[in-house]
């Protein structure tokens, strides 16, 4: 932390007040900058994985880029889920079965907080129809 900081401006002929104050902000500037720095509290993103209960799904999220992606881990007859929570929650089946691989690009808020989630449930038309819920895991992370 700057505790103090001390400012002098270079020996310059005293009528020449515009390149002083020139000089005199480039200096407090730099020192200003420097203390936000130091004292800079912004989120970082973060990459993450959630399995569901049971693990037979998994959501990974990608930080760089915003990408998700939902795979079926078991030949159980269910459907991969993942689950982003942003205020609303968006549903992202993956259908295909085991072995595949859903990609969802997304384009996300920066610095925001988010949930993902990971769980099966079986397909009846709807985006929450089906899903069991008994085997849903989240996890709190940040966007990019």
């Amino acid at each position: 932390m700057i505790t103090s900081v001390t400012v002098s401006t270079p020996n310059i002929n005293k009528g020449d007040h515009h390149v002083r104050s020139l000089a005199r902000i480039a200096v407090i500037g730099a020192a200003a900058a420097a203390v936000a720095t130091a004292t800079s509290t912004s989120a970082f993103a973060e990459d993450a994985t959630v399995s569901s209960v049971g693990l037979d799904a998994r959501a990974e999220f990608v930080a760089n880029g915003d990408h998700l992606y939902i795979k079926d881990l078991r030949k159980d007859g269910h459907s991969a889920i993942g689950i982003i929570e942003r205020g609303t929650q968006y549903y992202y089946w993956n259908r295909d079965g085991v072995g595949t691989t859903r990609h969802v690009n997304l384009d996300l808020e920066e610095n925001r907080a988010i949930a993902l989630g990971a769980v099966i449930g079986d397909w009846s038309g709807t985006p929450t129809g089906g899903i069991i819920w008994s085997t849903l895991s989240t996890r709190t992370i940040s966007t990019s």
